[in-house]
């Protein structure tokens, strides 16, 4: 077996190498592959540098060889989501892809520096892409989103590459909002309107403003009403868990392994950087050439993700957060998805207890 696995990270998204290696080599440990080829895709930072080799490097299995390749890439001043930042995710991602195909890859095991894989992933990753002689060329082990919101994985359509958990009709939507809404409708269907920049923009922040809106009930009762094809996990599969693969119309690349051709496939060409860049390969590369995509809540990975600190919240960590997945260990919903948000640590040499600050009464306590 020919196997390439591969992470990208800048200075700015260091702070996970330490959990990041071991959860990889632990993965590939229980895998009992051989050999292989690690792939790092950085900036040129120093620190990212020796991190990479430290925590990564050092730890892999004899028998594979450890890659690292640093472009000429900065995102000090560029802000997440943004079309730069997404530009830059493709550039280092489009070198890993083109490096695992170099050497000859049948598969190909993409992680995210921030999502902390678990210890079967790899293996039960690559059981899947031999279901039914290789039924799907692309499989996700599902965790929780950047914002630690939903797990990725879903349905979608090209109209709406990750489709609504609940519709407008499902919504609670207050009287003055619903109005707004309708004196848009009604103004597009006036004689002689024309779509204005000022129109779009209005038509946005109130589609924006509903979208924020709660459901009227929960996804149960919305589908016993009417089924619906639904975005992200626990829409799209409700009470999903241990056990189970399902297709998926989207995918991310923080845990996903491809087959040989989805790696032949893997191209961003005429990619803007408006939305995500693996939205976009998914929707432009492998569904039009017949690519079947699934993703897995058996296996599922941790996220670490920025501490926010939003309006509403009495208190957070100073740092980062980890978004620990899990499967509900008892009751009627035993085997559910579940995540939890706990202070995040490295455990390396020295670290002290995390400070959790009370934002509402201006205190400090230790966690």
């Amino acid at each position: 077996m020919n196997i390439a696995i591969a992470t990208y990270a800048t200075e700015k998204y260091e702070y996970a190498l330490p959990n990041l290696g071991r959860r990889i080599c632990a993965s590939i440990y229980h895998s009992q592959i051989k050999e292989g080829k690690f792939i790092f895709i950085a900036d040129k930072s120093e620190k990212i540098k020796e991190s990479a080799l430290l925590y990564i490097g050092e730890l892999l299995p004899e028998g594979w060889d450890f890659l690292f390749i640093a472009l000429d890439v900065d995102d000090k001043d560029i802000k997440n989501y943004k079309e730069g930042a997404q530009l830059l995710i493709a550039q280092m991602q489009s070198k890993a892809f083109s490096e695992a195909r170099k050497h000859g890859c049948d598969y190909f095991w993409s992680i995210e520096s921030d999502v902390l894989v678990p210890y079967n992933a790899l293996s039960v990753s690559l059981d899947i892409l031999r279901f039914d002689n290789g039924y799907y060329d692309v499989a996700m082990c599902t965790y929780p989103s950047q914002g630690g919101g939903a797990f990725l994985g879903g349905r979608g359509s090209y109209r709406r590459p990750i489709e609504e958990d609940f519709t407008r009709e499902e919504k609670d939507i207050p009287e003055d909002l619903q109005k707004e809404f309708e004196d848009a409708e009604n103004e597009e269907k006036q004689e002689g309107f024309v779509m204005t920049q000022d129109y779009i923009k209005k038509r946005t922040e109130i589609e924006e403003k509903i979208k924020k809106c709660p459901p009227k009930a929960n996804v149960f009762t919305a589908n016993g009403i009417k089924w619906k094809q639904r975005g992200w996990m626990e829409y799209a599969y409700p009470a999903i868990g241990k056990g189970s693969i399902v297709p998926t119309d989207w995918v991310g690349l923080g845990c996903t392994l491809l087959s040989r051709k989805a790696l032949a496939l893997a191209h961003f060409d005429g990619y803007e950087g408006r939305g995500t860049q693996d939205l976009f390969v998914g929707w432009n590369f492998w569904k039009p050439n017949d690519i079947n995509m699934c993703v897995t809540t058996h296996a599922i990975c941790d996220h670490v993700i920025r501490s926010r600190g939003g309006e509403g919240e009495e208190q957070i960590f100073d740092d980062f957060v980890l978004c620990q997945a899990y499967h509900e260990q008892e009751g009627e919903c035993i085997g559910h998805l579940r995540q939890r948000h706990l202070p995040f640590y490295t455990h390396k040499d020295g670290e002290l207890p995390k400070i959790k600050k009370d934002k509402k009464n201006n205190k400090v306590k230790e966690k």
